[in-house]
C-alpha cells in the first residue's frame, strides 16, 4: 500500500477505531483498507492534524460507523464487558419479586444474589444498593448499570427487555439454565445491563489480590 493508506487485518473483531490526537496524523487524506476491503472516503483530517475514524462490521462487510451508532444496541468501546466492568461505575442490584419458571433457578438466584451482596460488602467495604424490580424508575435506568436477577418470569425489568438481549442460544427446553451476561441496556444503551452475576472472582481468589481479576462465569 502507498503512504496515504492505513491497512489492517482483523480476527474476531466487529468494531474498531483509528484515533490520532492533535498533531499526530501524518496523512493528509487517509485511505482505509480493512481485511482487503477498501472503505469509502472517511472523515477528513482536521486542521490541528487530528483524525478519528470508526468502523463496524455487519454481514461480513466493514462500513464507516456514524454518530447514530453510539445509541445502537451492540457492544462497543466502553460497553464491551466483561461483567466486572459494570461494577466499576454506579450500579444497582435489581431483585425479582415474582417466581421463576423453575424451582432450581429460583433457589440458585436467591443464593447468588445474597452471595453477591455479602461479598461486595466484604471485598469493597460498601453496601450494594438493592431495589425491587417493581421499584426501578426512569432515573435509575438513566443513572445506573442494572444488575438484574432472576428470569423473564420473575423479574419485571428483565421481562421488558428479554426480547432485545442475545439470549437465543438459551434453549426454551432447558428451563434450569440461568443466563449470565453483560450487554448494553436496551432501555439505555449508554449503560450496562448484567444478568445474574456479581463481580466474578470467588472466595479462593481472596487469598491473593493478584487473582482478583475478571473470570468467566459458568453455571
Amino acid at each position: 500500500m502507498d503512504s496515504s493508506t492505513i491497512q489492517a487485518a482483523t480476527e474476531n473483531v466487529t468494531a474498531l477505531a483509528f484515533v490520532f490526537g492533535p498533531g499526530q496524523c501524518p496523512l493528509a487524506a487517509p485511505r482505509v483498507v480493512l481485511d482487503g476491503q477498501e472503505l469509502a472516503p472517511v472523515s477528513p483530517v482536521l486542521s490541528d492534524r487530528s483524525w478519528t475514524a470508526r468502523f463496524r462490521k455487519g454481514d461480513g462487510r466493514w462500513i464507516a460507523a456514524k454518530g447514530a451508532d453510539e445509541a445502537s444496541l451492540r457492544k462497543r468501546h466502553g460497553l464491551q464487558g466483561p461483567i466486572d466492568d459494570a461494577f466499576l461505575d454506579s450500579f444497582v442490584m435489581v431483585r425479582p419479586t415474582g417466581t421463576a419458571r423453575n424451582e432450581q433457578v429460583e433457589s440458585w438466584v436467591t443464593k447468588e444474589l445474597a452471595h453477591a451482596i455479602d461479598q461486595w460488602r466484604k471485598q469493597f467495604r460498601g453496601d450494594a444498593r438493592v431495589i425491587d424490580d417493581t421499584a426501578v424508575t426512569d432515573a435509575d435506568v438513566a443513572a445506573h448499570n442494572l444488575v438484574l436477577w432472576g428470569d423473564a418470569q420473575s423479574n419485571k425489568v428483565l421481562a421488558r427487555i428479554a426480547a432485545r438481549l442475545p439470549l437465543a442460544a438459551l434453549p426454551v427446553s432447558a428451563p434450569t439454565r440461568v443466563p449470565l451476561l453483560v450487554y448494553p441496556n436496551p432501555l439505555n444503551p449508554q449503560r450496562y445491563v448484567v444478568l445474574n452475576s456479581g463481580f466474578t472472582f470467588r472466595e479462593y481468589d481472596q487469598l491473593n489480590n493478584a487473582r482478583q481479576v475478571p473470570k468467566c462465569r459458568l453455571s
